[in-house]
């Protein structure tokens, strides 16, 4: 599901399949939900081409280290060019996205 923002957000429960042109790392300061104070995060950020298997212009931003390091091995030589990755949330609250698979296009 694309937010107001032009952001995909995964939801709990949904499988989200999406594929990507982009990857970028980024710095960015956000409110830390606990503590309730600015914090810089290393976000990855990809520009997604297909949600759903429908056409889009749109971003996914990912905060979690869990979820990052999972992609990793799909970043170098852009391997991820090549797959299109179905994500899902199995719990609420601050559990993170997880990949379910990855298919080679």
């Amino acid at each position: 599901m694309v937010d107001s923002t032009n952001y995909v957000k995964i939801e709990v429960g949904v499988l989200t399949r999406m594929r990507f042109d982009k990857a970028v790392w980024e710095t960015r300061s956000v409110m830390d939900p606990k503590l309730g104070f600015a914090k810089d995060v290393s976000t990855l950020n990809f520009h997604v081409v297909e949600l759903d298997g429908k056409p889009v212009s749109t971003v996914w931003s990912i905060t979690s280290s869990t979820l990052q390091e999972q992609l990793k091995p799909y970043l170098a030589g852009d391997k991820y060019l090549a797959y299109r990755f179905v994500i899902t949330r199995d719990g609420g609250g601050y559990a993170p996205p997880r990949i379910a698979s990855a298919v080679p296009v």
